[in-house]
């Protein structure tokens, strides 16, 4: 936090201090132009290579939301089998908020110990038979300081000598491999805390709101991204979108206020100068600002992620030379995030809806107050912002569309990663091809039902319109007033009309003839099977009733977990990718003194070089979409492996219950319940047996093991397993 101790409004907080005059004489290097010039080329050569996937993903987000392509009219039948089908496949995958799991990887961490316990036995017979010895030894007298003395040498023959140190020494190994296997679970257990708090403060989406976006977009458009980086607690912002809740956006937007009023672009009786005093105001009056530090996890949208145009695979972006994302915002929001972004120099104008209004080389109309045409004018339009990892030169470019500079002096990436550049692709869909890079979506492949469902629906309206009753007749028997009003007659309504008395109605009027409506030719049946053959989704979750037995439900509903359960891998092994990222990103970056306080005293951070946090050599990181990765079946080993583990001498129940808490999922705290001295709640149930009077069947009068032998209530455990032996005869 960072407490305000201005006094007056001419004082600012740090980093909100006026700019000075720039030396606007130095002109900007003939080679960085050109570089400019080259990426800006590049990243539009990309863009148009992937312009078909591109326009393909907003047609498909167009399908999702509407439930119809844009040809298909407004008004006709639409229904939305699109979007539920994304809706029901999010609520699938996406069930919980994902856990973060670190494990100590498996590593030999004894050089001497065999991890053996008979070893570590043997070892402690033999060290206190030697104490035993020494302390039996003859007492002697120094001649030098005359004071009394035992000879360790005469007490223990010379032969056990060498097995002593070798005790001695595997004790010691034993010590320091049990104390480094305890650091690491240390280490493990900071990371999980400090990346279950880093998706707490996600703002404006939390982690789980966040996720879900991204396996919504991947069911939507057929990719979805999330891109890592690292906001400090003091410098510049360089995350273009999410950032961690704090003041620091608002502080940006009051340096830029501070310094177009130094510049002069700013007068008194602006409303600007009244925003920034108002802000100024508010800011001093407030105790302390908030400026945090911490991992910030982005979900950019699929159509601004423009890969290199000889990417060969999204996933890891194989064979891809550079990345760039785009982004599009105002020019005041740029100018706050860079702050030497000079709009007068020139740039391309965007529109709100991402269309670029003129080339790089067109002259910028200005945008003139009406009411005062003395005042200084901006040009119009939004900016379009690249950021460009390039892999080759290992460097992140900030440019924008037709500006002539770089917006930032080029760097490493903000964040270290193995991969180099911080930005993972989730795809669900992903097949085989030499021609297009974009797996399809779930829409895509939905399209077809979808429009011949609507085309069905309409038909069918269509027809029953064409089937209502109509009448018809002659010429002459009935005056024109007269069909109006019987054809605007409302039911039950008596209608006069002038008739020949002699006349029948029936003689004036009759029925005209029209098709019936054949429902067989709008039968959409066939439509969900082949629902279900392509994207896996039957009729039943779209709340239709199939007229099916239930073998075949079931083996339809097998069909989907199948599908969605590969679907469930694939989101676990991205979020996995997620995790074993950020967490190097935070070992990176994050400070001992900032865990500590968001951790707590016992936080373990040790400093390590970064072929340490790229190897991983400590830690294994997993993360599941469904709560702890594999817990089905961790579960299901551990059940079979706890029947032995209590049989065994030597094992603590301390332990046995911290495991099969942590298996569980569990949050329960065993600081609270554990209480030195009691003894199981079990054998305290056993000694409070009611007696019957009878020694022989008294359980009190049996010696010590007599509780065991009192009634117990039929059946075994429970479990999803076999139930072995449970055949009775």
């Amino acid at each position: 936090m960072y407490e305000m101790t201005t006094d007056t409004a001419d004082e600012m907080p740090t980093g909100m201090a006026p700019k000075g005059d720039a030396d606007e004489s130095v002109e900007t290097p003939e080679n960085e132009l050109a570089q400019v010039k080259k990426i800006q080329r590049e990243i539009k050569a990309d863009k148009k290579h992937h312009e078909k996937a591109f326009k393909r993903m907003k047609r498909d987000m167009f399908v999702a939301y509407n439930g119809r392509d844009e040809q298909w009219p407004e008004e006709s039948y639409t229904a939305n089998i699109a979007g539920r089908h994304v809706k029901m496949k999010t609520a699938a995958l996406y069930a919980k908020n994902p856990r973060v799991t670190a494990r100590r990887r498996e590593t030999l961490d004894f050089k001497i110990w065999d991890e053996s316990p008979e070893s570590i036995k043997m070892a402690l017979q033999g060290i206190q038979m030697a104490q035993a010895a020494i302390a039996a030894a003859p007492v002697g007298v120094d001649p030098e300081t005359g004071q009394s003395m035992q000879d360790a040498s005469q007490a223990i023959p010379e032969a056990y000598h060498g097995a002593l140190d070798q005790a001695n020494a595997l004790m010691a190994d034993f010590q320091e491999g049990m104390q480094r296997r305890q650091l690491l679970n240390r280490l493990g257990k900071t990371i999980e805390v400090l990346f279950s708090q880093a998706l707490r403060e996600q703002k404006p989406l939390d982690g789980k709101k966040l996720f879900k976006s991204v396996v919504r977009r991947a069911a939507t458009t057929g990719v979805g991204y999330v891109e890592l980086g690292f906001q400090r607690e003091y410098g510049p912002r360089l995350g273009l979108t999410e950032q961690i809740a704090d003041v620091r956006a608002r502080i940006d937007h009051l340096t830029r206020l501070v310094d177009e009023a130094a510049e002069g672009e700013i007068e008194q009786d602006d409303a600007e100068m009244y925003e920034l005093q108002a802000s100024l105001a508010s800011l001093e009056a407030e105790p302390e600002v908030l400026l945090r530090e911490g991992l910030v996890i982005d979900a950019p949208p699929s159509t601004r992620v423009i890969p290199d145009r000889l990417t060969r695979m999204l996933d890891g972006f194989v064979g891809a030379r550079h990345v760039t994302i785009e982004y599009l915002y105002t020019q005041d929001q740029v100018k706050e995030t860079f702050p030497d972004f000079d709009c007068e120099a020139g740039f391309t104008p965007y529109s709100a809806d991402g269309k670029n209004e003129g080339d790089e080389e067109r002259s910028y109309n200005m945008v003139v107050d009406d009411a005062d045409t003395s005042k200084p004018s901006k040009r119009a339009g939004m900016v379009c912002v690249w950021k460009h990892y390039d892999k080759a030169s290992g460097l992140c470019y900030f440019l924008a569309d037709g500006y002539k500079k770089f917006l930032r002096p080029p760097a490493a990436p903000d964040v270290f990663v193995e991969d180099f550049w911080p930005i993972y692709a989730l795809t669900f869909n992903a097949v085989e091809s030499e021609d297009e890079l974009f797996p399809p979506s779930d829409v895509a492949l939905l399209l077809p039902m979808q429009k011949e469902y609507n085309r069905a629906r309409q038909g069918q309206r269509e027809h029953r319109d064409a089937a209502r009753p109509r009448w018809v007749g002659k010429r002459g028997v009935i005056e024109d007033n007269d069909v109006k009003l019987i054809a605007s007659a409302k039911p039950f309504e008596t209608v006069l009309i002038n008739l020949d008395p002699q006349a029948k109605i029936s003689d004036a009027l009759e029925n005209l003839p029209v098709p019936g409506v054949d429902p067989n030719l709008y039968e959409t049946n066939p439509l969900f099977t082949d629902t279900q053959l392509v994207v896996g989704s039957q009729s039943a979750m779209f709340g239709g009733v199939a007229k099916a037995t239930a073998t075949e439900s079931a083996i339809a509903a097998n069909s989907t977990n199948a599908s969605d359960q590969s679907s469930i891998d694939d989101l676990d092994a991205f979020l996995t990718v997620i995790a074993r990222a950020g967490c190097q990103i935070l070992l990176r970056e994050m400070s001992e003194e900032h865990v500590m306080r968001v951790v707590g005293p016992g936080a373990y951070w040790p400093h390590q070089t970064l072929a340490d946090i790229a190897d991983e050599i400590t830690l294994e990181i997993e993360a599941g979409s469904t709560g702890r990765p594999n817990q089905a079946v961790e579960m299901a080993n551990w059940e079979k492996m706890l029947p032995f583990l209590v049989q065994m001498p030597g094992i603590s129940p301390t332990w046995l219950a911290r495991e099969t808490i942590k298996r569980l999922d569990d949050k329960a705290d065993l600081t609270e319940a554990l209480s030195e001295g009691l003894p199981s709640i079990v054998m305290q149930n056993a000694m409070k047996q009611p007696g019957t009077g009878d020694a022989a069947t008294d359980p009190n009068a049996q010696g010590g093991e007599g509780g065991k032998n009192a009634p117990a209530a039929p059946g075994g455990s429970g479990g999803s397993g076999p139930a072995m032996g449970s055949n009775q005869v």
